[in-house]
Parts: structure tokens; C-alpha cells; sequence
């Protein structure tokens, strides 16, 4: 079915290029023959006008050397009338023909040329009535008249001429036309057809088909090349999909295997829960939370559907609330943590800042070892609040820099720690969301530094 379309878009493709070409030459012929037959129209006209003042100037001179139409010779202004396909009537200076005769040049025409037969002049074409005056005398004039029912044997010859050369330049024209163009509809249509295959193949699953870059001329090139790297980024970005779902489940399945053999063993052992195991339940449970409320986070501004509440909001107690929260956690990590606030104002929801800063501040925490310091700071200048998180973990390498911020991606040194990996993609999606940006710095074995400008109300 896909090289029967393909065949028919050839063929359409050739065919069209042959009735450009066709529609040309026709164009160009017509111009042609109009323009031919107008210029032929103009020299016969001149030739009539150049036959009429010769057979003028012959009949002149046959007057003067016979001093008077009575013996003077006819026969040269007649046969210049004839080989004009012209008939004359002469009459001298009262009005009267000269010799009836005369008026059928053609017959006499006839009769020099051995009787050969020259066509009927009527229905006669132009008529000129030339006065015949010698010595400045009128002494006749001559009415000659023109045969126009068919043109002439020079137009004939002419038109003919360039009926059968238009006719074969459009056939070669045709043939070169049809020739040229089903080999450049084919250059077109070849990669389309190869497009289409790598396009049925990946819906029937093989995910690793490709077009591979065929050779394609302009646009339908850039075409496929667009194809291939949309597969390769739709491939990548369902690997990272399996790949998040994966680590979203494990995560979920943690606390949810703690909060399950928690309360099994309280409900075997049918005694009162101890402070210390709600406390587990609780960790547990908003550990469950926070996890949710980052994939319902990425889920929304994936769907454009994240809304934010917007006032003026400190930056710094934004982050002093977050920090708060989690100082139980440095805690048991024997991790310290410092806090170097200043007030920045900013038109931010006050729930997504402390989302901000908790997703940073936990992540610095997951990878600081025991006995370092996490730093964070808030201050404002340049028309712009900054909050800067500094830990003094293991860095990240420069190749993982350029990844950090993309969901459902986790570098190499987060293997070693928990975590689905969506936290720092939450943490760019917010920012943006709130008209600013977020850079990283880090260096192997340097401690990492996330830097968050958001602009001050």
C-alpha cells in the first residue's frame, strides 16, 4: 500500500512537472507564431506598398515613351502586378479604362509564365488608387487590388516552418520533461517511502528503527535528520520514564514496607505503639508525602497546569521554615547545618518557595558526609533575591552538570543514595515558574553550590 501511494505521488509529481513544461512551451510557441505572423502581416504590407508604386513608376514610364496610352506597353506594369498577386485597372486622365483586359493580371500572368494558373483574386483584399502623372502631369491613374483570402506563399512558408520546429521542440521538450522529472520525483519520494517504513515500524514496536540519514535533497533531508533525533529523544525520554517509574516505585515501596511491618508487629504484640515508633511512622509517612507531592509537581507543569498563589513573600523566611523542618535530619546525620539570612521580597507562592529550598537543602544533605557543613544563604541585590545552598559533599562530575536539572535523571554518584530523582527537576520547574532561573557549580571532590535568582517585588 506505501509504494502504491508512493508510485501514484511519483507520478503526479512527473506528470506535473511535464504540464509545466508543456504549458510553457505552448505559451512560448503561441507568443512566438502571434508575434511571426504579425511581423510577416507588416512586410507584405510593405511589399503591396513597394508592388504598388513600382507598377505606378512602370505605367509613368510606359506613357512617356509611347507619348499617350494608345500604343504604350502594359506588359511591365502587369506582370509587376501579377507577381504581386495583384489586378490592375488603368484608366487615362478623363476616367476611362484604358483596356479591359488588363483588369485579370493573373490571366495574363498565366499566359507569360506558359499557362501555369494563378488563383481568382476575389474576394479582393486592400485596393490603391495611384495617380499616373508625367512631368509633374496627371495623365491616368490605376486602381490596384490585393488578393487577401489566404496568406500569402512567404506566410505559409513561415507558419509552416515554425508549426513542425514547436512541434518537435515540444516533443523533445516533453520527453526531456518526463525523463528529468520522474528521476527527481523519485529523489524526492525515496526518502519519504523509507520515512514512512521507519514510521510503521515503530508502531509496530521496533523502537530502534531509524531512517539513518538517506541521501534527501533540502528540506525532506532536514526532514528525516528532525525524525531521527525526535525517535532518539522520545527513546532517551521513555528509558528515563521506565527508569523514574522504577525508582519512584522503589521509593514508595520503602516506607510503605516499614509502615506495613511496623504495624503488623504493633497489632502481633497488641501493645501501645512507643514515641519512638510513630516517629518512624510519621518520618515514613511524610517521606511518602513529600515523594507524592514532587510527581504531582512535575505531572503539573508537564500539563501546563501548574497555578501558583502569588504575594509578597521573604525569601528568607521561606527558607528559615524549611530549614526548621529538616535540622532534626542534620542532626541525625551529624551533618551542620548554617543559615546567613537577609530579607528578600519577592511575588511568590510561599508553599512552592519552601518546596524550593527543602528539595535543595535535603539534596545537599543526602550527599554531605558526616562532619561537613550545609550553607544556606539568602540575600538581596541587583533587583534580584538570591538563595544559595552550599554542601561539601563528593561534587559532580562536568559531564553530569548539563543532566542535573532534567527529570527522571539521576547521576552516577546517586546510585549510591535514595531518591527518584525529581527533586532538583521540581526545584527548576518552580523557579521557572516563578520568572527566575537556578545555576549549579560544582567540581569532583569541591562540595557542590545551587544558586536560585528570583526577581524582588
Amino acid at each position: 500500500m506505501a509504494e502504491g501511494r508512493d508510485l501514484r505521488l511519483r507520478s503526479r509529481l512527473a506528470l506535473a512537472f511535464v504540464a509545466v513544461a508543456v504549458m510553457a512551451i505552448v505559451v512560448l510557441a503561441s507568443l512566438t507564431m502571434f508575434a511571426t505572423n504579425r511581423q510577416v502581416s507588416r512586410l507584405v504590407v510593405l511589399q503591396q506598398h513597394g508592388t504598388a508604386r513600382d507598377v505606378q513608376v512602370a505605367l509613368a514610364s510606359a506613357y512617356r515613351q509611347a507619348h499617350g496610352w494608345s500604343n504604350a506597353n502594359l506588359t511591365p506594369a502587369l506582370s509587376l502586378a501579377a507577381s504581386g498577386g495583384a489586378s490592375l485597372v488603368i484608366f487615362d486622365r478623363h476616367g476611362t479604362a484604358i483596356d479591359a483586359q488588363s483588369s485579370d493580371a493573373s490571366a495574363l500572368m498565366s499566359a507569360m509564365m506558359g499557362g501555369t494558373s494563378v488563383p481568382t483574386m476575389a474576394p479582393l483584399g486592400p485596393v490603391y488608387d495611384l495617380a499616373v502623372r508625367v512631368d509633374n502631369a496627371r495623365v491616368g491613374r490605376v486602381e490596384i487590388r490585393f488578393a487577401s483570402e489566404a496568406p500569402s506563399f512567404a506566410q505559409r512558408q513561415v507558419r509552416d516552418s515554425l508549426q513542425g520546429t514547436v512541434a518537435l521542440g515540444a516533443t523533445v521538450a516533453s520527453l526531456l520533461a518526463l525523463i528529468v522529472a520522474w528521476l527527481v520525483s523519485r529523489r524526492i519520494t525515496r526518502p519519504l517511502s523509507e520515512l514512512t517504513a521507519t514510521v510503521r515500524a515503530i508502531e509496530g514496536g521496533t523502537r530502534g528503527a531509524r531512517v539513518e540519514h538517506p541521501r534527501a535533497p533540502g528540506e525532506i533531508g532536514e526532514l528525516v535528520s528532525a525524525f531521527d533525533r525526535m525517535a532518539n529523544a522520545l527513546s532517551d525520554e521513555d528509558s528515563m520514564r521506565r527508569q523514574q517509574l522504577a525508582d519512584v516505585a522503589h521509593e514508595l515501596r520503602t516506607p510503605i514496607t516499614i509502615l506495613q511491618a511496623t504495624m503488623e508487629q504493633m497489632l502481633d504484640d497488641e501493645r501501645a505503639a512507643s514515641v519512638e515508633e510513630i516517629g518512624s511512622l510519621s518520618d515514613e509517612v511524610r517521606r511518602l508525602g513529600r515523594l507524592v507531592r514532587d510527581v504531582e509537581t512535575l505531572a503539573a507543569a508537564e500539563a501546563a497546569g501548574l497555578h501558583l498563589t502569588t504575594r509578597p513573600t521573604d525569601v528568607a523566611e521561606a527558607a528559615a521554615m524549611a530549614t526548621r523542618a529538616l535540622r532534626p535530619s542534620f542532626e541525625d546525620a551529624d551533618v551542620t547545618l548554617v543559615e546567613e539570612m537577609e530579607p528578600a521580597i519577592v511575588n511568590g507562592d510561599a508553599d512552592r518557595l519552601v518546596q524550593i529550598v527543602m528539595n535543595l537543602v535535603t539534596n545537599a544533605l543526602k550527599f554531605s558526609p558526616p562532619g561537613t557543613r550545609v550553607t544556606v544563604r539568602v540575600s538581596a541585590s541587583d533587583g534580584l533575591a538570591h538563595l544559595v545552598v552550599t554542601d561539601e559533599g563528593p561534587g559532580i562530575d562536568s559531564a553530569d552538570l548539563e543532566h542535573i536539572f532534567e527529570r527522571f535523571w539521576r547521576s552516577s554518584n546517586a546510585n549510591r543514595t535514595s531518591g527518584s530523582g525529581i527533586g532538583l527537576a521540581v526545584v527548576a520547574e518552580l523557579v521557572r515558574a516563578h520568572g527566575g532561573r537556578v545555576a549549579v557549580a560544582s567540581e569532583p571532590g569541591g562540595g557542590t553550590t545551587f544558586s536560585v535568582l528570583l526577581p524582588l517585588a
